[in-house]
């Protein structure tokens, strides 16, 4: 009996010991993987930044910005990938990496669910990003009616596929308001959009970006 005392604390130990391990293994592991999931869409940023360039040159009529907060005051915002001020509209762009640097497909049903088939014969069932669009959309009214005193701007969310060997495939009763176009294709749409048709003047876009820079001030000091 004495020896059952003995070895039950040693074994409780040992125990513990296998647990705490394990549990930090396994966070480490959850570490891991969040770390190449922001990676991985921090790479799909750069692309669409770097095509993005061709609207950011000195003589342009666009202004370009890149990981921004807007809403309709300090507290309630959103942040946004890519915000595109133009004489012929405001654009926010929600870029997703998916498929990574392998690509794959992307099934798009009749109920809106996004099914990634990867490569390697893997599929699994993604975040379809138009919520986050949604979102977006309602925070940017909210920041031109409020903070810029400007209502009734044309304003169109884009999902932008950052992954140059991705496929889309809709089924045919899939209808969407959001446009979902690969980084390539980005900057032909916005400068064809509404057939390119003047409706934001340089001052409305001044005035726009001038508060657009000022909320971000107050976001970084904060």
């Amino acid at each position: 009996m004495k020896f059952i005392w003995i070895i039950t604390p040693i074994v409780i130990v040992s125990l513990a010991a296998v647990y705490f391990i394990w549990a930090v293994k396994k966070r480490e592991k959850r570490y891991s993987i969040e770390k190449e999931i922001i990676k991985s869409g921090n790479r799909g940023e750069y692309k669409v930044q770097a095509v993005l360039r061709a609207l950011e040159n000195p003589k342009s009529r666009y202004r370009v910005y890149h990981n921004i907060r807007l809403g309709p005051d300090a507290e309630h915002t959103n942040e946004y990938d890519t915000v595109i001020l133009g004489p012929n509209g405001i654009f926010h762009i929600e870029t997703k990496n998916y498929g990574g640097e392998r690509g794959g497909i992307i099934d798009i049903d009749s109920q809106q669910n996004w099914i990634l088939h990867k490569k390697s014969g893997y599929s699994k069932l993604i975040t379809n990003p138009s919520g986050q669009v949604d979102s977006h959309e309602y925070r940017l009214q909210g920041f031109l009616n409020r903070v810029v005193g400007i209502k009734k701007l044309p304003t169109q969310g884009i999902i932008v596929l950052s992954c140059d060997d991705i496929t889309l495939r809709f089924n045919t009763k899939t209808e969407s308001d959001i446009p979902i176009l690969s980084r390539h294709e980005l900057v032909p749409y916005i400068k064809s959009y509404n057939q390119g048709k003047v409706v934001l003047y340089p001052r409305t876009i001044k005035k726009i970006c001038k508060n657009i820079e000022a909320m971000n001030r107050t976001a970084k000091a904060n």
